[in-house]
């Protein structure tokens, strides 16, 4: 099971912008492939959802499965409370929840084998509905990240999130200050580095992300000495 984010295009930003450490070149919206909202109340682990709740499609061949979209802190012990309700035989009613980890903190990202045992949950009515409609503030973009530039390097990331919430991939695009003016290309977008002055960047954005697919792998490498 997998699920998987699009990112909504927008027109490129006219003019320049100037930016300071933690700004965003671009800030695109992130869709979900699919989304549901529940037609009646319901309650999974004593936490109510209200009639209305909107949850995030996961892929899968073993039946229909939403999730809800925000991403809660995680503990120090124990797993956090991350529901994903089932519909096993895809009636429209939710017949069984199980708990999951997203492997991001900032977005929404579930991956790997559905638990064979579900936990039980009275049937729940939902309706799929136009992801469109999602009301959370997911997005994905290209952040400055200069706030020690011991080396002189400029450095972008790819920042991803839901609200309040972000998280970065770990590679991030460096170039020398002084190869400025420096054209950047992040995840399809083209924008140029003009130059800096008093840790502010002037830059000139020429294309936005396209709408394509997004979604977040994390890989551990063991290293043996």
């Amino acid at each position: 099971m997998r699920n998987m984010w699009f990112v909504q295009p927008v027109p490129a930003p006219a003019g320049e912008l100037v930016l300071a450490s933690g700004d965003y070149v671009l800030k695109q919206r992130l869709l979900p492939s699919g989304l549901a909202e529940l037609r009646e109340a319901s309650q999974v682990r004593g936490t109510p959802l209200a009639a209305g709740t909107q949850l995030v499609e996961v892929t899968s061949q073993a039946g229909a499965i939403f999730c809800m979209p925000a991403v809660p802190k995680q503990k120090l012990i124990g797993a956090s409370f991350q529901p994903c309700l089932v519909d096993d035989d895809r009636d429209g009613d939710f017949d069984g929840w199980f708990n999951a980890i997203s492997e991001t903190k900032g977005l929404l990202t579930i991956a790997g084998k559905r638990p064979r045992k579900l936990k039980p949950l009275s049937a729940t009515p939902y309706a799929s509905v136009d992801p469109n409609t999602l009301r959370a503030d997911c997005f994905v973009g290209s952040e400055r990240r200069n706030f020690f530039n011991i080396y002189s390097l400029e450095s972008f990331m790819i920042a991803f999130g839901c609200g309040p919430q972000a998280d970065r991939l770990t590679a991030p695009v460096n170039f020398k200050s002084s190869e400025m003016p420096k054209e950047v290309s992040v995840l399809g977008a083209r924008f140029t580095a003009l130059g800096e002055a008093e840790g502010k960047m002037r830059v000139r954005v020429s294309e936005a992300m396209p709408y394509q697919p997004f979604g977040v792998v994390k890989t551990t490498t063991y290293r043996f000495y």
